[in-house]
């Protein structure tokens, strides 16, 4: 009785709102009620966050673990360990959920709580189930089974139907695992229990997708989606789509199952339930090997296996194995294959011995044999219920008389403290509304942040750039509520503009075809601003200023009331605008509104000036080309003129070594025009580079590499970090740390490095080192997640200068680190993260021949 007014007011105010709003409304009642009280509270919290956010369901379980034990109330002990178990579950840290559900079954069995006790025998069954122990998870799910039974617990016979179809699904006995999974959702349905209704559709679902029926298994699938959106679980919803992809998959409709997987995988990573983020990696590099994409089918199987391997989950060890296996095979490695399929059957004969299918058989007989005598003693029960119902009916009228009494004194005693609880309903409202209201603000920023990296991504590497500029004005205007956005680009004399893209939303006009060829002298005010580099932020249109009516025509001929437009500048010059108005409302654009459009514009800019960076680089190359060629040619004609005059052979091999040297002083011209564009952009970097060049240069002589592989790390190390011209300046500057959306952005500046140098032909794998130089040994680096040898020597080389230069280097988010603090940090993470050779040789040029970086001059960009 302490908890019944918690209780009530609880289903009272919230009954009516979504899970999100549930868990807000518990988290009010938190701060408002007494302390003895707030173990409910805290436990119905733990159990709202499992699928939802593991951490934050253990955080609130072992809050209510705390307080329990202070009380010494035994059940809200066990209630709150069998809380803290689950939350551990949901991470996929099974050995801890195993222990925390012990603890809470001994407490059980303590208290004779046969419900308790059936509760805590059936997890501690499904966390064995994970750990692949399933011969101790059948023991467990016999005693959980057993009581069941005995108690005539509906819920619990319906667990012990799934455990059994889940069994039976594991040896490939399709039909019995059918019917156990229909026979629970059936119990389930009359309890009207969604979650337990939802886990029974979607055991169907599975076991019709491998049966080939792939028809009712997207019905039943999509019947459980439903479900699990209505209340909210993220991690459901994750494993619907999961499953969803894995048909489609079946159905070899490729396109359509990578994007299932994909949503699953976004879902299933906010929730960092290891066990599904490992199935769901798995699952993706298999469909790669359809698709015939080997590289990433053993980057994603590698990652989903590390994950199962981190969490001892055998099962999707195993299934990892064999996905490995059939990559090997389809790339005609036979033996690497057949290394695997070997370590997928130990793994499954260890799990699906002939001990484990004679349990299987045993708990079905026991769990049929508890099912007949139920029903006996139910009979029994029916005799003695109907000879006391003739006892029930003399004792009814004065328990009505009473109960009529009570409820009297009780209306009372509610309409006392109803008003009360108006005035904390209205309060709780509030306070509910101006969560709501924050949330809704926070979702906003993190779809902001999302298109943002989006945008970010397409323009390093575009191909169509007609595509990629639609689908970005798509996306802002769509983010921004706007009705029209659009890009404008100057001709090359300056005069006019075109509207060269356009978005529009639905029943709105297109203007696209009326805005060609516009003189810019008929927009004074509009091009002046524009050519200032400032914000054209227009709230209403009707009340333009009077130097601006030229412009208020030419807009209210297209109906806008409102408008929003930002400068598009390329090397400093503007070449256009890119912006967004509304034809429906006049109304102010948000500060958020501001930003994505001010980072989609500089991104854009980035996107032209590499553009013509690329032409000049393309003209250069081919000029250079053409001068070797000629020259080439020259001194060959001359050499076959000649041939006979000892002398002239001589001045021909001169002039050869001359072409030789300006040949060598073209490709460096080339780096160090690479070398100012970086300077350009930002001049920390350059110097950087130059220090990062030097000690590389240093190591990888002490090592004994040969001249060509010395000249190699040389220019990629000058070089490493070119692909930086490509981010964004406020990102570069940035005085404070980096989001994690931004440094998503800076990881990109290997692969735009590689891009950018890719096409010259410097008879050197420069190109490749600068994409590998930050791969890590134990495959945590980017952009590839290479291991071991598979990166480069010169890479690594390159890697362990960069690491050491960097931690010693003034950076704009913080102070410059000690030398004795960086070759500390490299020395600790030799052989983990860094090449324990190269390490050493580090460590001695500093140590024992006193490396010291010289003074770097840097040149100050042109303004």
């Amino acid at each position: 009785m302490r908890y019944f007014l918690v209780i009530m007011a609880i289903a009272c105010t919230i009954n009516f709102l979504s899970a999100s709003t549930r868990i807000d409304s518990l988290e009010v009642y938190l701060k408002i009620i007494d302390q003895n009280e707030k173990v409910v509270i805290l436990n119905e919290l733990s159990q709202a966050y499992q699928e939802i956010s593991a951490r934050k369901s253990i955080d609130y379980a072992h809050s209510a673990l705390q307080i329990s034990q202070e009380s010494g109330i035994r059940k809200d002990i066990a209630e709150s360990l069998i809380n803290l178990g689950s939350a551990y579950y949901y991470l996929s840290n099974f050995k801890k959920a195993v222990e925390f559900h012990t603890e809470a079954l001994e407490v059980y069995q303590q208290l004779t709580d046969r419900t308790g006790m059936l509760k805590a025998n059936n997890f501690i069954g499904l966390d064995h189930e994970k750990l692949g122990n399933y011969n101790k998870a059948l023991d467990f799910f016999l005693i959980s089974l057993k009581l069941s039974n005995e108690i005539n617990d509906q819920h619990g016979i319906s667990l012990g139907l799934n455990n059994l179809g889940n069994l039976y699904h594991s040896l490939d006995n399709y039909d019995k695992a059918l019917e156990y999974f229909q026979r629970a959702l059936e119990i389930e349905k009359d309890s009207g229990n969604k979650k337990a209704i939802s886990t029974a559709l979607n055991n169907i679902g599975i076991t019709f997708s491998n049966r080939g029926n792939f028809s009712e298994s997207l019905k039943y699938y999509n019947q459980c989606l439903e479900i699990e959106q209505e209340l909210g679980n993220i991690k459901g919803i994750s494993s619907v789509l999961n499953n969803l992809g894995i048909v489609h998959e079946k159905l070899q409709e490729y396109d359509k199952a990578l994007i299932y997987f994909q949503r699953s995988l976004d879902l299933i990573l906010e929730t960092g339930n290891q066990y599904g983020i490992s199935d769901t990696f798995t699952n993706i590099g298999k469909l790669q090997i359809l698709m015939n994409n080997m590289p990433d089918a053993y980057a994603n199987i590698s990652q989903g296996l590390k994950f199962a391997s981190d969490i001892g989950a055998q099962q999707l060890i195993m299934n990892g194995y064999l996905a490995l296996s059939d990559l090997y095979k389809a790339n005609e490695n036979s033996e690497e294959s057949l290394r695997y399929f070997r370590l997928h059957s130990k793994i499954k004969d260890e799990i699906f011995s002939e001990e484990m299918t004679n349990k299987i058989t045993n708990m079905q007989a026991k769990f049929e044999m508890g099912e007949r005598e139920h029903d006996i003693v139910q009979l029994e029960k029916n005799n003695q219920i109907m000879e006391l119902q003739a006892e029930k009916r003399k004792l009814y009228l004065l328990l009505l008389f009473g109960s009529l009494l009570m409820v009297t004194g009780f209306s009372l005693i509610i309409h006392k403290r109803y008003r009360n609880k108006q005035n904390n309903n209205k309060i709780l409202q509030n306070e509910i509304l101006d969560r709501m209201t924050a949330e809704k603000r926070l979702i906003k920023r993190l779809r902001i942040e999302k298109v943002i990296t989006k945008i970010s991504s397409r323009f390093i590497n575009v191909s169509d750039f007609d595509t990629a500029i639609n689908d970005t004005l798509k996306e802002i205007g769509e983010m921004c509520g706007a009705s029209r956005s659009h890009l404008f680009l100057l001709d090359q004399n300056k005069d006019t503009l075109d509207n060269t893209h356009e978005w529009c939303d639905k029943n709105v006009q297109p203007e696209i075809s009326n805005l060609q060829d516009i003189p810019v002298d008929t927009l004074p005010w509009w091009m002046n601003k524009l050519e200032n580099d400032e914000v054209i932020h227009i709230a209403n249109v009707s009340k333009m200023p009077i130097e601006a009516q030229k412009e208020k025509k030419v807009l209210e001929e297209q109906n806008i009331k409102s408008l929003l437009v930002l400068p598009l500048i390329s090397t400093g010059n503007l070449i256009g605008f890119m912006g967004f108005d509304n034809v429906t409302k006049a109304e102010e654009w948000k500060e958020e509104e501001l930003s994505l459009l001010k980072i989609s514009t500089e991104i854009l800019g980035i996107y032209f000036e590499k553009k013509e960076i690329d032409t000049e680089l393309e003209k250069a190359y081919f000029g250079l080309e053409k001068r070797v060629h000629d020259r080439t040619r020259e001194l060959a004609e001359i050499n076959h003129e000649l041939q006979v005059e000892v002398t002239e052979r001589k001045r021909i091999e001169i002039q050869l070594n001359d072409s030789f040297i300006k040949l060598k002083k073209a490709i460096e011209e080339t780096i160090n025009a690479f070398i100012s564009a970086v300077e350009i952009r930002d001049p920390y970097t350059a110097g950087h580079q130059l220090r990062v060049a030097k000690l590389s240069c240093e190591i990888a002589n002490e090592m004994n590499l040969n001249k060509l592989q010395l000249d190699a790390i040389r220019i990629a190390a000058i070089l490493h970090d070119i692909g930086k011209i490509y981010i964004p300046n406020e990102i570069l500057s940035k005085p404070s740390s980096l989001t994690e959306t931004e440094f998503s952005v800076i990881k990109n500046h290997p692969l735009a490095g590689y891009d950018i140098l890719k096409t010259i032909d410097f008879q050197m794998p420069i190109a490749k080192i600068v994409y590998q130089h930050h791969e890590r040994l134990d495959g945590s680096g980017y952009p590839q997640g290479l291991i071991g040898n598979e990166i480069m020597l010169e890479a690594r080389i390159v890697n362990v200068a960069d690491v050491v230069d960097a931690m010693i280097s003034q950076r704009p988010y913080r102070s410059s680190q000690g030398i004795d603090d960086a070759l500390e940090e490299i020395k600790v993470n030799a052989g983990i993260l860094y090449d324990p050779e190269v390490v050493d040789v580090c460590l001695y040029i500093f140590n024992e021949k006193g490396f010291q970086f010289e003074e770097i001059k840097i040149r100050t960009a042109p303004r």
